[in-house]
């Protein structure tokens, strides 16, 4: 199986940081079962005061640049853009980290 995957950071606004982790302890299940039917098998979010940075491993190539996102995504970008930096139509605004290291390509020790 190819892993497609990628990291990004993002940001919070002051002060949203019991928000925002509030929210995503009570993920939408409509959310997470859309995940899941596009291929994502690992999402994991990591915070730092007001700095997010998000990581996810697909089975599914990802989504093109400047495909549409679902309805339940564009929703859910609308529950979390009064806690985010967010662009002009609501999406958060996301920095795509550069992979410098992986463990498993490395191979094992000798």
């Amino acid at each position: 199986m190819t892993a497609h995957r990628r990291a990004w950071r993002m940001r919070l606004r002051p002060g949203a940081e019991a928000a925002y982790d509030a929210a995503h302890a009570a993920v939408w299940p409509e959310l997470l079962a859309e995940m899941h039917a596009n291929g994502i098998a690992i999402f994991r979010i990591f915070r730092d005061g007001g700095d997010i940075f998000a990581y996810q491993e697909r089975t599914a190539p990802f989504p093109a640049p400047g495909a549409e996102p679902s309805e339940t995504m564009r929703r859910w970008w609308r529950e979390m853009e009064p806690l985010m930096v967010t662009d002009m139509d609501g999406r958060p605004v996301q920095r795509m980290l550069t992979e410098v290291f992986d463990l498993d390509a490395a191979g094992p020790a000798e």
